[in-house]
This record gives structure tokens, C-alpha cells and sequence, in this order.
């Protein structure tokens, strides 16, 4: 089961624990990124660029706007940990340093060609995620804990941050399942990892069939231009000979030199 929430939507007042929960998760956040990646991801927040948060156990999925029109698609994988009684604020303000992860808990995917890791797209999905904690901590639960159902084992570890260059290519999921066509290697039971499958090349969008459509056909090759001396003939402005009148001023302009 997964929480789908569009950011900033929800009203409420702030939760006992959630004004924690929010600054601990933003301060994990900014120890991943470099201060202009992390100036860059909270501008993303505040302009709304986040569309979507899909919440489940252990996977976080974000679409957030960037450069390209169709939106890019965040997925954050963290270690999941046993579910904590949490029947009060005071008991839920105790367990909440173990529920929130650190930067060895997590591996990020972006379909973006950004390759720093993690992307601005990912730190604008955490950041968003984060701002939600305020008013709904529980959010934080559902994200980081084991479900009922899951049974030990069944999931592959996370492990920790993807190396630099690596982050498109490892994303916590099933183990035996096949590599994604995003370029994604799937750990193994055994620790090794499938081949990598590199995603297609995309084509620009000024080669597609729709903006050749709009530009329709090329304009012609333009003409030769001449560059034998054009012959002057009889050409009046009122009484004036303009030819015999530049003839005169090359003969004028030979005979000094």
C-alpha cells in the first residue's frame, strides 16, 4: 500500500514531533549535497516544481519539473527498520533519531542526465517529503518502517549511498528481478549485480516528426550572387547621368592614383 501526496496541499497545525522530524531529515539532506545543489532543490520546493509524493515501505517516488517538458522521476530507497510502538507524542519523540536515515541509508535513481549525487531533483523530492513532516510525522513511519506483511529478508538491502557516477544505476527492489530499462543494476542475493542496460538515446525535439511538421518545408537554396562588374548603362535622376556621372568619378579617383 503507498501514500500518494502533493505537496503543500495539506492544512494542518503542526504535529508535536513533526517540526523535529522535518529539520532532522533536512539536515540528512544537506549533508548528501553541496550547498548549491541544496540551494537549487529548495527552489524547486518553492516553486512547486515536486508534483507528486508516492509513500510506501522503503520507497519514496517523486515527480518533480526540470528542463525537459515531461516531468523527471525521483525514486529514494531507504533501509527499512522494525515498526516502533509509537502510542504517544513523547514515545514517538524517542524513537525518532532511529527512525529518520542518514546518508548510508539511502539510494537515489533520477531519470534526469544529471549525474551528481544525488541530483537537485532528488534533494527537491527529500526536501518536499520532509516539509510534509511537519503536519503528518507518520508520514516518516510509513516510509522508513517494515510492514506487516513483508517478511524478513524479502527485500533487498539498500546498502549505502551509490558512488558518484553509480547513482542512476542502483535502486533497492526485489531481489531476481531484471534490470529496468533505465539503466538501473538490481543487486543479487549473492552481492553481484546484473549488467548494466543503458537507456536509449532520446531523440532532440527538434528532429521529431511534430517540429518538422510546424517548420514545414526548408526555404530554398539561396541564389548565386554575381561577381562580374555589373555593366552601367543610361540611368537618369533628373538631369543627371548617374552612369557617365560614375564613370566620371572612376576615371577622377584613377588619374590620382
Amino acid at each position: 500500500m503507498s501514500i500518494v501526496v502533493v505537496p503543500g496541499t495539506f492544512r494542518d497545525q503542526p504535529h508535536p514531533v513533526g517540526k523535529l522530524a522535518s529539520t532532522l531529515l533536512s539536515v540528512c539532506v544537506a549533508g548528501m549535497s553541496d550547498p548549491t545543489r541544496f540551494r537549487k532543490g529548495k527552489t524547486y520546493v518553492t516553486e512547486r516544481a515536486v508534483a507528486k509524493l508516492d509513500i510506501s515501505s522503503g520507497r519514496l517516488v517523486a515527480n518533480v519539473s526540470g528542463s525537459r517538458r515531461a516531468p523527471y522521476q525521483v525514486i529514494i530507497a531507504v533501509e527499512t527498520i522494525e515498526r516502533p510502538v509509537l502510542g504517544s507524542p513523547e514515545a514517538f519523540r524517542q524513537h525518532i533519531n532511529e527512525l529518520t536515515p542518514d546518508a548510508n541509508d539511502l539510494t537515489v535513481s533520477c531519470s534526469c542526465p544529471d549525474w551528481d549525487d544525488p541530483c537537485k531533483h532528488s534533494i527537491a523530492a527529500l526536501l518536499a517529503f520532509a516539509n510534509e513532516l511537519v503536519a503528518r510525522p507518520e508520514l516518516l513511519v510509513e516510509w522508513r518502517c517494515k510492514t506487516g506483511a513483508e517478511i524478513e529478508g524479502g527485500r533487498a538491502r539498500v546498502g549505502s549511498r551509490a558512488k558518484p557516477g553509480e547513482r542512476h544505476l542502483r535502486l533497492a527492489t526485489t531481489p531476481g528481478a531484471s534490470p529496468t530499462p533505465g539503466g538501473v543494476t538490481i543487486p543479487t542475493p549473492t552481492g553481484r549485480s546484473a549488467p548494466r542496460v543503458l537507456a536509449p538515446e532520446l531523440t532532440p525535439p527538434w528532429e521529431g516528426a511534430e517540429w518538422k511538421r510546424f517548420l514545414g518545408e526548408p526555404p530554398p537554396e539561396p541564389p548565386e550572387v554575381p561577381t562580374e562588374p555589373a555593366a552601367t548603362g543610361r540611368a537618369m535622376l533628373g538631369t543627371i547621368d548617374l552612369g557617365a556621372w560614375v564613370r566620371s568619378a572612376i576615371v577622377e579617383l584613377t588619374a590620382a592614383d
